[in-house]
């Protein structure tokens, strides 16, 4: 009887805490988001020393997952977790390119209106790495600290689902890279997206 009174008791408390997270995880996902983007990215600047190579316009894809933090007390404020490739060719000299890949957290604030647009602005921080292929053989990359800023504008198409257009500056400096040194990577990327309301 002691026995089964134990069991009782330990089915109950696990149940409860599987409900609790349950309705933790519940809570979290009717708050967050994912999104996927793309679009061009123009006037590249890959500055070597001093001297500034010129870039043609490339192309940009990404994608991010959001938290909105309404229950920290911080209403209309969301914190993501952003990755986003790029790659642009060097002007005039075949086979030579710029890719660079961020990974960055952001702040980003969601300003309310009284129409089903939505206007969005922003910074994040983290890691970007920039790796060159110059055309004559010199190739390589390496990691730096790097920042941006970001706005947009986002459209409710539907309960799940958000299209949004926005405009990216980012920049990355004193990277290593294709046989270069002290190299500054700083691009301007639009992108067209959606993004998914998780609930």
């Amino acid at each position: 009887m002691k026995n089964l009174i134990v069991a009782s008791a330990a089915a109950l408390l696990i149940g409860t805490c599987v409900v609790d997270v349950g309705a933790a995880r519940a809570e979290i996902l009717d708050d967050s988001y994912v999104s996927i983007l793309g679009g061009p990215t123009f006037a590249p600047s890959l500055n070597v020393n001093g001297t500034k190579r010129a870039m043609d316009t490339g192309y940009n894809v990404g994608a991010r997952y959001g938290h909105y933090l309404d229950s920290w007390g911080l209403p209309n404020v969301s914190a993501e977790a952003d990755f986003l490739f790029s790659q642009s060719d060097y002007s005039n000299v075949p086979n030579a390119r710029l890719q660079s890949s961020s990974y960055m957290g952001n702040l980003v604030y969601h300003l309310p209106t009284s129409s089903g647009l939505q206007l969005y602005g922003g910074g994040g921080a983290g890691a970007v790495n920039t790796n060159i292929d110059n055309g004559l053989g010199n190739h390589g990359g390496s990691t730096v600290f790097g920042w941006q800023l970001i706005g947009g504008v986002e459209y409710r198409a539907s309960e799940q689902a958000s299209l949004f257009a926005e405009y990216r500056y980012q920049n990355a400096h004193d990277a290593n890279a294709g046989g270069f040194t002290r190299v500054g990577n700083t691009g301007n990327h639009l992108s067209l997206g959606v993004k998914w309301h998780l609930d």
